[in-house]
């Protein structure tokens, strides 16, 4: 595999000094993003949590009502369940929890892929390089850049065929793709857009292209995007090492990486990577 020579001394520290960025200025938006199923999470549980006590109720009738003897007793106790379901209304507290209870699961759900989606992204690889496909790979950095796309820009991802395998890293190649993502939805600014992702596997090679409706690179600037600390980006917003350490990633998965422009009329990178044509099984997908 082609050593890095676009990057600064200390390929793995830059690296990793670029994730740690990364995450950074997604902070806000990871936080929204846990925030929102922490908050219906908790309110489902604060709901569930008033209707406990109505369904203790009914069961403590139900069980005195199984030991009961007495007719006159037994009357009095259907009474009061008859009496509790229609204040209640118990068909609906049932259906709710029920609805509750999926919501919450779901959110647990989100909550926990994001964490681990965090962990991923910011553990640096020490490990050999792992069979990866690339689908899940795609998913996460879309996760992670989620809030970053806003509602405002659409993302539409196309692989041919749907599963694709390659050998690497996965934390490096989702650092790749997020700073890809950032880039292109910060080009595309406040307005309506569109990002699309494409990738083809053809004679052993995964050409991926990340497409967006930005108003593209000026050609002046072209020859320069991967050069060390250049950037274009207001003073703090940026470091200028974003597209040189992908570049460095890329050539250390054996691959390339370049720039033209898109069917929208933006800019579309290109990664070219090695794929893998043999099948087998999927252990080494990242955790």
């Amino acid at each position: 595999m082609q050593n890095p020579a676009t990057v600064p001394s200390s390929s793995a520290h830059w690296q990793q000094t670029d994730r740690l960025a990364t995450i950074g200025s997604l902070t806000a938006g990871i936080a929204h993003e846990l925030n929102n199923p922490i908050g219906y999470i908790l309110s489902n549980l604060t709901s569930f949590a008033l209707y406990l006590p109505v369904f203790m109720q009914y069961f403590d009738i139900l069980q005195a009502l199984a030991h009961c003897e007495d007719p006159q007793q037994k009357t009095a106790l259907r009474q009061q369940l008859a009496a509790l379901q229609q204040q209640e209304n118990l068909q609906f507290l049932l259906q709710d929890t029920q609805s509750l209870l999926n919501d919450s699961v779901q959110g647990a759900l989100r909550v926990r892929d994001l964490v681990l989606d965090l962990r991923r992204f910011s553990h640096p690889d020490h490990a050999e390089f792992q069979r990866l496909e690339l689908g899940p790979l795609l998913e996460m950095a879309l996760r992670l850049s989620k809030n970053e796309l806003k509602n405002h820009i659409t993302t539409e991802c196309l692989l041919e065929p749907a599963t694709i395998w390659l050998q690497g890293q996965p934390a490096a190649l989702t650092q790749v793709l997020v700073n890809l993502l950032l880039n292109a939805a910060q080009a595309i600014g406040p307005d309506n857009g569109q990002i699309r992702l494409t990738a083809v596997q053809a004679d052993g090679w995964l050409e991926l292209c990340i497409a967006d409706s930005g108003p593209g690179i000026p050609a002046d600037i072209l020859p320069q995007i991967f050069t060390p600390f250049f950037t274009t980006k207001a003073p703090g917003k940026g470091t200028g090492l974003g597209l040189p350490i992908c570049q460095s990633i890329v050539q250390q998965h054996g691959g390339t990486i370049s720039v033209g422009s898109s069917t929208f009329g933006g800019a579309a990178f290109i990664l070219r990577l090695p794929a893998e044509t043999t099948t087998g099984s999927n252990d080494s997908h990242p955790v």
